[in-house]
């Protein structure tokens, strides 16, 4: 497992609660996130990745691994 992923699922865990690797793969709208919990894990991987994901563009990734890729 690299760095990155690590610390990707390290925010999972502390923004959505989610600490299963496996649930990268699984489709986003199946894992019952709510609006603000998504706007704050948004932010919070923005900043921890240096990256600027606009909310139009998370909303197009379909998995969690979408995110990990595009870091």
């Amino acid at each position: 497992m690299s760095t990155i992923e690590q610390r990707f699922l390290n925010l999972l865990d502390s923004q959505l609660d989610i600490s299963d690797a496996s649930a990268l793969d699984v489709d986003v709208k199946d894992l019952h996130i709510n609006s603000m919990d998504t706007v704050s894990f948004l932010k919070a991987f923005n900043h921890e990745f240096g990256v600027d994901i606009a909310p139009a563009d998370a909303a197009k990734m379909s998995k969690l691994r979408d995110f990990l890729d595009h870091v």
